[in-house]
């Protein structure tokens, strides 16, 4: 009789999570059993459409077994029977990988039994976010109106926890695995051409930050800096709308030299992800407009401080930051939501 294999869970629920899991499985679990649950959070019809497309296509062939959850209302109520119909799958796991804690996924961390709990990148401060909370709050449950009878939603221990991730985290060092994309990278590891523009990779601060952004001071700044003459505007999956020629990749963002064929002079962004990722898949250099001096005072203290650590591990990486050109309208503010920005 032959031997099981070791068995290990991810849960994702961003097409970021999707692709970090995959480079964990790779790296670390070639030859187990690897499951992977993707979690589809309620939104409106089009942008959940748009985000389970993006999800569906990082997945690959590679896991054992695959369970797409949709989260509508009745089946969140209905969650801990499907946790349990999932534990009996599942069985114990060597390694139980996250990239995130909302409800259920906190509840499958209580849920199945795991030797290993392993945390990895969902996006910019994502995971220095959950840390922080962590030290706040300990293992507290979260609030009365998340809380379903049967259903664990307390914060999972962190303090045995791992973090797979590529950015700089105040956690204990032997805490970190250092994520460099090496498998994913050895997928580009043929030589592409360059072409003569900057891609811009955008974000909805308007929405998540109440911020009026001079998109054309901003193009004609990057354009100067890396003396290019296009930038190719990309709007995030969760934007509207755009400058003149803006585009949405139907492809998640760190896809984009296997799928385009070719690199730019450089990447540009604000505070997005991709300023970590994707100099280190491509080895293109990466600009960051830094958002800070447009915040109102009123910007909650906690935020400020991630926002300073995002920047200054971006920095630290070699992104090269740049003063935002600021357009002289006033700023609208929103309570900002420090993982609004993921991705």
């Amino acid at each position: 009789m032959q031997p099981s294999r070791p068995v290990n869970l991810f849960l994702a629920c961003t097409p970021l999570q999707v692709l970090n899991a995959a480079e964990a499985r790779d790296r670390f679990h070639a030859d187990d059993d690897n499951f992977l649950v993707v979690f589809h959070s309620p939104r409106s019809a089009k942008k959940q459409t748009r985000l389970a497309e993006l999800a569906d296509d990082a997945i690959d062939s590679r896991w054992t077994r695959t369970w797409n959850l949709k989260l509508t209302r009745l089946s969140q109520l209905l969650f801990p029977f499907t946790a349990n119909r999932l534990r009996q799958q599942i069985g114990l796991c060597q390694c139980l990988y996250t990239g995130g804690f909302q409800t259920q996924q906190r509840h499958l961390l209580h849920s199945i039994p795991h030797q290993q709990l392993i945390v990895f990148d969902g996006g910019a401060g994502v995971l220095q976010t959950a840390v922080n909370a962590w030290r706040t709050q300990g293992t507290r449950r979260r609030g009365l109106k998340q809380l379903i009878p049967g259903q664990n939603t307390s914060l999972p221990d962190l303090s045995r926890a791992r973090f797979f991730t590529s950015y700089s985290l105040d956690v204990p060092t032997e805490s970190i695995i250092h994520n460099d994309y090496r498998i994913f990278r050895t997928q580009v590891s043929g030589k592409l051409p360059v072409r003569d523009e900057v891609v811009f990779f955008s974000q909805p601060l308007q929405r998540d930050l109440g911020l009026n952004i001079d998109i054309d001071a901003t193009i004609a700044a990057v354009l100067q800096h890396h003396k290019a003459s296009r930038c190719r505007w990309i709007l995030h999956p969760r934007e509207t709308k755009g400058p003149a020629g803006a585009e949405k990749l139907p492809f998640l963002a760190e896809f984009f030299g296997l799928r385009e064929g070719y690199l730019p002079i450089a990447f540009a962004t604000w505070m997005s992800s991709v300023a970590r990722s994707l100099p280190a898949i491509y080895g293109r250099p990466v600009t960051c407009f830094d958002i800070r001096p447009l915040l109102p005072n009123t910007t909650n203290s906690d935020y400020l401080r991630e926002l300073d650590a995002t920047y200054a591990d971006f920095s630290h990486a070699g992104a090269v930051i740049l003063p935002q050109p600021h357009n002289g309208l006033p700023q609208t503010h929103t309570p900002p939501d420090p993982t609004a920005h993921a991705a």
